[in-house]
């Protein structure tokens, strides 16, 4: 596997490098897309390969189609054929009705917003058959059910390519989509992914993304506040190096993260100073770009840091990762744009409180940024524990998956603490309260991991790399416990273990776990090699016990950064 820096060479941040960047992306995708369903790899996924395929053909678009102008004349050639041959119900490669909603309504959105802005590239060559057959299928898919979260969004963006063309559509069904959106919204800034939702990046690349692009497209700005007080908490979600810290499901999608920043762009709406935003997006794209994200082809892999299956979810396959390219709107932002054109600001520490999204972000002294995290566990996604329910998440650290194994180093409990009864099974935190914050910024967790134990967690984060956690147990059974701070690469680490403190240093990073007087014992803990979003083979220090029949009060420091 490779880096985009080592395929495609240094990152230029004006308009033009990003441009050539969107193309970089998106043509190797494209280029395997347009050769049909067939030569579609066959990845893990809950979809059908058609949808699979569909996909890997239409995702890139929404980098291509605001980069059309850099993109080769025979590349768009390519995608107009293979898109009227996709909407075509007499064509082998047909990806089938909308009838019954899907995920095909999905990758209609890119269809839409491609055809809004690129209308010359792909369907001006088509034939009036085809004409026909496309705009039957977006028609349906306008119409067709959608799932009851962020997805309100994607038959509004056909709608956008159906305006650009001239067919005719109802109207009324944005309106109602748009409608049921505003019901989602929590507060001023953040929307739940339906009812019960979580909070996550959702609401940065999905909600407040598209609700820009909208206004980019038609002048409706009725979220536009909503986005631009997002913004304003959005910031601390950053460290000072560009990474993202890593929450939540669909982290797959890599730099789709960022992708607010260049929608703020893209509509031209400075929710934060120019700087803060550019230099957000620019430093975030620069993260990745340095990643062993690509195959030898160039193509996006499924995982995050590296190639790995095992950290997504059971709807990733191996066309999902281009949801990355709508990083790639800013480019709707002329050349003279202070997107393109101003210094990028540098961050600074800070600690920030975000109630509705039940988290504090705490940017250290050196710029990697904390989440301490009230929401409880998504047991619809795979991996849905570990992506929401750790109490911390660390931009400079990650997190690391389970997998089924005995022992505490298949459970892997960096920013957790699990317990077990027999010292080989172990379970954390699942279904509990949301947490409050309160006004020094602690935030504090009930949950129950058996309904015969009880723990009340509160998290404290501090500017020094430095975040406290107690836990306040009472359990009327007997319990091994496990608590992890933060890994680390396990090539190259030095550890100093101990009975109350593990230390280890590795590749410029220093984790370190203290007990406060808990009566635990230090410990460093090797997890199954594929289980961490960033390094295949970590190490991680833990505190270990055992917690008789009765009340107890477990205390614990936990360290990261670069400070070795």
């Amino acid at each position: 596997m490779t880096s985009p820096q080592r395929i495609f060479g240094p990152l230029d941040h004006s308009r033009t490098g990003w441009a050539s960047a969107a193309l970089a992306f998106g043509k190797p995708a494209a280029d395997l897309a347009v050769q049909g369903p067939e030569a579609m790899p066959v990845t893990m996924s809950n979809h059908s390969h058609e949808e699979n395929w569909f996909e890997l053909l239409t995702r890139p678009l929404w980098g291509l189609a605001a980069a059309k102008d850099t993109v080769p004349a025979d590349l768009w050639d390519g995608l107009a054929t293979a898109l009227a041959r996709a909407l075509d119900p007499a064509d082998p490669w047909y990806v089938g009705d909308v009838a019954n909603g899907g995920q095909r309504i999905v990758e209609a959105a890119a269809v839409g917003w491609s055809l809004a802005l690129a209308p010359e590239k792909l369907w001006d060559p088509l034939n009036p058959k085809a004409k026909d057959t496309t705009a039957a299928w977006l028609t349906n898919a306008y119409n067709g059910p959608v799932a009851d979260t962020n997805w309100h969004y994607f038959p509004i963006f056909v709608g956008h390519g159906l305006k650009r063309l001239g067919i005719e559509h109802d109207r009324s069904v944005t309106t109602g989509h748009l409608d049921r959106m505003g019901e989602f919204a929590l507060g001023t800034s953040v929307f739940e992914d339906g009812p019960g939702g979580r909070v996550d990046y959702y609401n940065p690349f999905a909600f407040h993304t598209y609700a820009l692009l909208h206004f980019k497209l038609c002048g409706d700005d009725r979220f536009v506040p909503n986005a631009a007080a997002f913004a304003r908490k959005f910031r601390s979600w950053f460290a000072a190096d560009g990474a993202a810290v890593p929450y939540g499901r669909s982290l797959g999608y890599r730099f789709a993260q960022g992708a607010m920043w260049s929608a703020l762009a893209a509509a031209d709406v400075e929710a934060v100073p120019w700087a803060e935003a550019a230099g957000f997006a620019r430093r975030h794209l620069d993260w990745w770009w340095q990643r062993p994200i690509l195959d030898p082809e160039g193509r996006l892999t499924v995982g995050y840091a590296y190639p790995n299956d095992a950290v997504v979810e059971q709807y990733l396959t191996a066309g999902s990762p281009w949801w990355a390219t709508k990083l790639f709107a800013g480019l709707l932002a002329p050349a003279d744009h202070p997107f393109w054109t101003v210094e990028a600001a540098v961050p600074e520490p800070v600690v920030e409180p975000h109630k509705a999204a039940r988290a504090v972000h705490v940017r250290d002294r050196g710029g990697h940024v904390t989440r301490l995290n009230g929401q409880a566990w998504h047991p619809w996604a795979r991996g849905g524990q570990e992506a929401y329910g750790k109490f911390a998440y660390s931009s400079l650290a990650g997190f690391s998956h389970s997998t089924p194994g005995p022992g505490l180093e298949f459970a892997v409990p960096d920013g957790a603490l699990m317990f077990s009864e027999d010292g080989r099974h172990w379970r954390g935190r699942e279904d509990s309260d949301e947490g409050s914050i309160d006004e020094n910024g602690v935030l504090k967790i009930a949950w129950q991991p058996w309904e015969d134990v009880t723990v009340t967690t509160s998290l404290e984060a501090a500017v020094d790399g430095w975040h406290a956690r107690v836990h306040v147990i009472e359990t009327e059974r007997t319990l091994h416990t496990g608590e992890g701070g933060w890994c680390v690469p396990s090539l190259g680490h030095v550890a100093e273990v101990d009975e109350m403190k593990a230390v280890v240093v590795s590749q410029g990073l220093r984790s370190e776990i203290i007990d406060g007087d808990s009566g635990r014992e230090a410990a460093l803990l090797h997890p199954m090699q594929g289980t961490h979003l960033y390094w295949p083979g970590t190490v991680l220090p833990v505190l270990r016990g055992v917690l008789e029949p009765g009340k107890h009060v477990l205390k614990s420091l936990i360290y990261i950064g670069s400070e070795v």
